[in-house]
């Protein structure tokens, strides 16, 4: 992925001293689509699931998509956290722009 974007995500995903991904690790089993793909992660070839960091990603064109399950942290969405963050970081860009970037960075069903 482009150093740029993975820096804005890393920065994205550690606002508020929150790690995200920490947060997120070993929790997609609770969401019933991604606990499919871990389960059984040689039946879905455009997931990328890596058992040591516990991150599963979607593979589009020639990037991996940190793939974010529905669950909550601290009572809110995982999605509305990263939504709320990005538009923090990035709302000089307006939405469209905040909205193609996170299409380029994260994925949730």
């Amino acid at each position: 992925p482009d150093l740029t974007r993975a820096t804005l995500l890393n920065s994205i995903l550690s606002l508020n001293g929150l790690d995200f991904e920490k947060v997120i690790q070993h929790r997609y089993s609770d969401d019933p689509l991604f606990k499919r793909v871990v389960e059984n992660p040689d039946h879905f070839a455009n997931f990328e699931w890596n058992q040591d960091t516990g991150l599963l990603y979607l593979k589009k064109d020639n990037d991996q998509l940190l793939c974010v399950p529905r669950i909550l942290v601290n009572g809110r969405s995982a999605q509305e956290i990263i939504i709320s963050e990005a538009h923090s970081i990035l709302a000089h860009l307006g939405a469209s722009k905040t909205l193609d970037y996170l299409c380029q960075s994260v994925w949730w069903k």
